[in-house]
């Protein structure tokens, strides 16, 4: 076989494996930025999951790269959140609404920005994130 074939193969089998894995977190309707998100949310009266993480935390990627590409979460996320992901100290941070002592910190917010429950912080695998956000639509609920 020559050298193009077994590469072609390679990458084929690359992408077919890829693909088992489910959902990437880029499948995740993410919101341009915090005020963005809020807009959302109100027109779409769905709660809003803001997500601030820090460029070199390896618990945000795991959250990321586990629990938020799971299928399962990228559609209960996309069908039901105003979603958006904020970097601590940069300019998109809106630090003056929402406190990040650590990341991965996620806010659940109702429509109208207010926080529905505490902050949620750390990495948390499938099955407790979806707790947390049965948490945050029943509470988006009750509010309503």
């Amino acid at each position: 076989m020559n050298i193009f074939k077994t590469f072609s193969l390679i990458i084929a089998l690359m992408t077919a494996l890829s693909s088992l894995n489910g959902g990437e977190y880029d499948d995740i309707d993410w919101g341009v930025d915090y005020n963005d998100a809020v807009k959302i949310g109100e027109k779409s009266n769905k709660p809003i999951m803001v997500l601030i993480t820090s460029k070199r935390c390896k618990w945000c990627n795991k959250l990321k790269s586990k629990t938020l590409s799971d299928d399962t979460i990228i559609e209960r996320l996309n069908a039901s959140f105003s979603t958006v992901e904020v970097t601590r100290k940069e300019d998109d941070y809106p630090y003056k609404k929402l406190r990040a002592r650590a990341v991965p910190t996620i806010y659940f917010l109702g429509k109208d920005g207010k926080p529905l429950m505490r902050p949620v912080v750390g990495y948390w695998n499938i099955e407790n994130f979806n707790s947390y956000l049965d948490d945050a639509e029943r509470l988006a609920k009750k509010r309503q």
